[in-house]
């Protein structure tokens, strides 16, 4: 059976054969110094994967794979950088990227294969893809009503009790990320919000929210899935941009993700429009990768 193959792009030599050597266990990979070099292959649109740095001699990544993307659409492609991720995010928007891998100290190649894993397969769902093979879901919930969910969150904490750098920080994304859910994932035929935020609500089936709960030898982390899928890509990316930027300081649009973002050491966002969403944050027991927070968008 034929290798998937990744092309990968990086002006530093010894970063692209680290990558290359690392890849070359599991797919076929061929490297380029620069996006000219890979720009002139003829077989550019046969890769399944495009990894490419952002800055570069020349051409700049996003750049490079935007037009990567133009021409192949079906080729998917990510960015990874050493500078500070949230610096690119309006880019990103504007140029279609959804994931850019930070390249940390060490390098963690386990995040690596999982994100080349998921985005060649197509098979982003589930917290289970993201854990190291030692991992294992530790509890599952499904919250039915309003009701449930502060019992539901307090559980969790009790749980990760050992695990928790700081409880107050894993209580606070968990209510958002909760919140969001529960009050605004769920539209009416017109569009808008069904349910007022913070009212007693009873779920419809179709509507109940599922909370997975999972650790690895490095790692803990929650799975929180709506049946809705009424977020997108570029809602995501305009609402982290905003807070970022300030300009969200005195409402509370997109807070939610945006604290996710700040308190989580990662956080990976998985849309089947119309279908589902799941949000996934995880967080290292120990700072064992230092270097920027990544971005990880999945829309299918």
């Amino acid at each position: 059976m034929k290798k998937q193959s990744i092309l990968i792009v990086d002006d530093e030599k010894l970063v692209r054969e680290m990558i290359a050597d690392f890849l070359e266990q599991e797919y076929q990979v061929v490297t380029a110094e620069n996006a000219d070099e890979a720009l002139k292959r003829p077989d550019l649109g046969c890769f399944d994967l495009v990894l490419s740095d952002i800055n570069m001699p020349g051409l700049a990544g996003y750049e490079f794979l935007k037009r990567v993307k133009v021409k192949f659409p079906s080729v998917k492609t990510v960015l990874m950088t050493a500078y500070n991720v949230d610096d690119y995010v309006r880019m990103a928007k504007t140029h279609g990227i959804c994931n850019i891998i930070s390249k940390t100290v060490p390098f963690n190649f386990s995040e690596l294969l999982t994100m080349v894993r998921s985005l060649i397969r197509e098979e982003v769902f589930g917290i289970e893809k993201y854990l190291q093979a030692d991992g294992k879901v530790v509890r599952e919930y499904v919250i039915k009503d309003s009701a449930e969910a502060k019992g539901v969150r307090e559980d969790i904490l009790k749980l990760f009790e050992k695990e928790v750098r700081d409880t107050g920080e894993l209580r606070l994304v968990l209510d958002e990320i909760v919140t969001n859910a529960l009050y605004h994932s769920v539209k009416n035929p017109e569009g808008d919000e069904k349910y007022r935020e913070f009212s007693s609500v009873q779920l419809k089936p179709d509507e109940y929210i599922r909370i997975v709960c999972a650790l690895d030898s490095e790692k803990y982390g929650v799975s929180i899935v709506d049946q809705q899928g009424t977020l997108t890509r570029d809602m995501v990316l305009y609402k982290i941009d905003r807070h970022i930027r300030g300009e969200g300081v005195l409402d509370d649009d997109g807070r939610g993700l945006f604290m996710t973002r700040v308190f989580a050491d990662r956080l990976i966002i998985n849309i089947a429009p119309k279908k589902k969403t799941e949000i996934i944050i995880f967080n290292y027991r120990d700072k064992l990768y230092k270097g920027f927070k990544p971005l990880y968008i999945n829309e299918l």
